[in-house]
C-alpha cells in the first residue's frame, strides 16, 4: 500500500466511521486526474464509492458537486452525493458498481454493442434537449471550446506527447506545418454553434446499472460543437467500434438533430470527423502526460488506436492533403510504435 494510499484511507475511515464503522476500503482504478475511488463496504448498510481529492485546486470537488446538481435537476443519470467533506476534499458516492460501458462491450456481441451505442448516443439527444434553452445554472455555460481552448489542447499535446513522451523535437519546417494544420481544424470547430458538451463522454465514464446508462466524470463540461461528445464516444480511445456502427449512430444524431438534407448531413459528418481529429490529437497529449510527468504507463495501450483514428481521417479529406506526411511523422508513426 503507497503512504498516499494509507492516508486516505485514514481520512476515510476517521469521517465515515462516525456512523458505522468501514468492513473494507477497496481503491478503484482511477482516471487522467487528481482524484482517487475507493469501494467503501459496511456489514450492515450498502455500499458507497468515496471520491477523494489529492493535490487539488480549492474548489474542484465544488466544480464537481455544481456539475452534479446541475445534471440531477435536470433529471439526467449521474450518482447521487451522499456527503460532501469539504477541509477532506473528500465525497461520498452512490456506488454504481464496476460496469462500465468498456467492460461490458468487451463481453458483448456485436448486437449488443450496437443497442448499447445506440442508448449512449439517445442519452446524449436527451442531454442536449435537457439544457439546450438554458444558459445559467452550472459555470459550464461560461466555458466554451473556443479556438483559443481548442489550441491550448494543441500545444499541450506538443509538449506532453511529442516532447515528452517521444522524445523528439519536430525540424522547423514541420512546427510550421504542424500549426497551420491545428490552427485550421480549431479555427473551423470554434466557429461552429455550441451546445452543453459533457467533454468527456467515453466508454469509461458511462456504467450500466440493469439496462441504465449513468453518467461519470462530467466536471469538465462546457459548451462546444455539437459533435464534440458524439466524437468522444464514437471515435473512442479505449474502444473500437464497427466502422458501419460508427456511420449509423452519426447519421442517426445527425437526422435527429434537424440534419436531414444532403448538404447538412454532410457537414455534420465531416465537423464530427475534425472534431475526432482534434480530440484524438489532445488525448495522445494526456497520455504522454501521464507517461512522462506522473508515471503512469496503463494508457499505452490506447495510443495505438488513437493513432489509427488520426490516420483515417487526414487520409479522408483532400484539403488535408499537404498536412499528412507530417502528421504520420510526428504523431502516427510514433502513436503507432508505443
Amino acid at each position: 500500500m503507497s503512504e498516499a494510499t494509507s492516508d486516505f484511507e485514514q481520512r476515510i475511515i476517521k469521517l465515515l466511521s462516525k456512523d458505522e464503522a468501514p468492513n473494507a476500503i477497496i481503491r478503484l482504478a482511477g482516471d487522467a486526474s487528481n482524484r482517487a475511488f475507493f469501494r467503501v463496504s459496511y456489514r450492515n448498510s450498502p455500499s458507497v464509492v468515496v471520491m477523494a481529492y489529492q493535490d487539488s485546486v480549492p474548489g474542484d470537488d465544488e466544480i464537481f458537486l455544481e456539475a452534479q446538481r446541475f445534471l440531477r435537476n435536470l433529471e439526467l443519470p449521474v450518482p447521487a452525493v451522499y456527503a460532501h467533506h469539504a477541509q477532506e476534499g473528500i465525497v461520498v458516492l452512490e456506488d454504481l458498481g464496476d460496469d462500465l460501458l468498456e467492460t461490458v462491450v468487451g463481453r458483448s456481441d456485436e448486437t449488443q454493442v450496437a443497442r448499447l451505442y445506440k442508448k449512449a448516443v439517445d442519452l446524449l439527444l436527451t442531454m442536449r434537449q435537457a439544457t439546450m434553452k438554458l444558459n445559467s445554472g452550472c459555470r459550464a455555460f461560461q466555458l466554451a471550446f473556443d479556438q483559443e481552448k481548442l489550441i491550448q489542447e494543441m500545444d499541450f499535446f506538443m509538449v506532453h506527447f511529442v516532447r515528452g513522451l517521444c522524445r523528439n523535437e519536430p525540424p522547423r519546417s514541420a512546427l510550421v506545418d504542424l500549426n497551420r494544420f491545428f490552427t485550421k481544424i480549431c479555427a473551423t470547430l470554434a466557429s461552429e454553434p455550441r451546445i452543453f458538451a459533457h467533454r468527456d463522454y467515453h466508454a469509461r465514464n458511462l456504467m450500466l446499472q440493469g439496462d441504465r446508462l449513468v453518467m461519470i466524470d462530467f466536471q469538465d463540461a462546457r459548451m462546444g460543437p455539437a459533435q464534440y461528445d458524439l466524437a468522444s464516444l464514437l471515435r473512442d480511445s479505449y474502444v473500437t467500434l464497427p466502422e458501419e456502427v460508427v456511420d449509423e449512430l452519426v447519421d442517426y444524431y445527425a437526422e435527429a438533430t434537424g440534419n436531414t438534407s444532403q448538404k447538412s448531413r454532410q457537414w455534420f459528418r465531416y465537423i464530427f470527423d475534425v472534431m475526432s481529429l482534434q480530440r484524438n490529437i489532445k488525448a495522445l497529449g494526456t497520455f504522454g502526460y501521464q507517461a512522462s510527468e506522473r508515471g503512469e504507463r496503463r494508457y499505452f495501450k490506447s495510443i495505438p488506436r488513437t493513432g489509427e483514428y488520426i490516420a483515417r481521417n487526414i487520409s479522408k479529406y483532400e484539403e488535408f492533403a499537404s498536412f499528412r506526411p507530417v502528421i504520420e511523422d510526428v504523431i502516427c508513426s510514433p502513436a503507432a510504435d508505443c
